[in-house]
């Protein structure tokens, strides 16, 4: 197949995201290629609501550099940076996107949304690289979802050990230390595209019996039901496993909200 042939799908990450890269291609199915940029964020690896707005400034010169592979659809992969100012926010980058390049976007914020509403998630535990203040105004975002948050718990990450420095079997070892507050939940939550979980999930949802999503999956669901494309049979994970529901979809390819 030429490279010509291939329907392609964009990403804008952060700088230093390298998770992306590694999770998604690899549960592509047959005729489709991933094509990666990155937006940068002042201030290094410390998370702000001021760092990952000017992040999303960046993003839309990211993504018009993507242009000459022709996309057809173009996420902004960063979870933070698509809720950060406040529920109802969370398509704001996309739709900028979609206005400068004319290509439907999606959000890793957007694509969560769908995830947990396929997964009929009422009440989510919430993993999280994130500092307290961005933890919160996660919390905010998917309580004006809908869901309530009954727990979260949150890796330590700084200038000196930034996310990409995150095992995954300390993501397996943190979460089940909550394993008592996460039993009140119907669905985990790994938030940050920057974190591996895709080797995890499978065993996280034997272990705790429910599903469990992350940031990379609910984006790799949502670009393959938004592209029309088939979901890989070896998906990780509860989410994967079910049939497509429009009535759950972002639908960006006919929102005009």
């Amino acid at each position: 197949m030429k490279h010509a042939d291939l329907r392609r799908i964009g990403v804008v990450g952060p700088a230093g995201n390298m998770a992306l890269e590694w999770e998604l291609p690899r549960h592509l199915p047959e005729g489709f290629a991933i094509n990666h940029a990155r937006a940068v964020r002042p201030g290094g690896t410390a998370l702000t609501a001021a760092s990952l707005g000017e992040m999303g400034r960046n993003a839309i010169d990211a993504a018009q550099s993507l242009m000459r592979t022709r996309p057809e659809l173009i996420l902004y992969a960063c979870t933070s940076g698509s809720f950060v100012d406040g529920p109802g926010s969370e398509d704001a980058v996309a739709q900028e996107i979609t206005a400068v390049t004319g290509v439907p976007a999606l959000t890793a914020s957007r694509a969560v949304r769908s995830a947990l509403a396929e997964l009929k998630a009422k009440r989510v535990f919430l993993l999280t690289p994130y500092p307290e203040a961005i933890n919160q105004a996660e919390i905010a975002f998917l309580t004006a979802a809908g869901h309530e948050v009954t727990g979260c718990v949150a890796h330590t990450c700084d200038e000196a050990r930034p996310i990409g420095a995150v095992d995954s079997r300390e993501t397996v070892a943190l979460l089940m230390q909550q394993a008592e507050i996460a039993a009140a939940s119907d669905t985990v939550f790994l938030s940050c595209t920057n974190l591996l979980t895709f080797d995890i999930i499978p065993e996280l949802e034997d272990r705790l019996g429910k599903p469990v999503i992350s940031s990379n999956l609910a984006l790799l669901r949502a670009a393959l039901c938004e592209t029309g494309a088939p979901l890989p049979l070896t998906g990780p994970g509860a989410l994967m496993r079910l049939a497509p529901d429009p009535a759950t979809a972002p639908n960006i390819f006919e929102r005009t909200d």
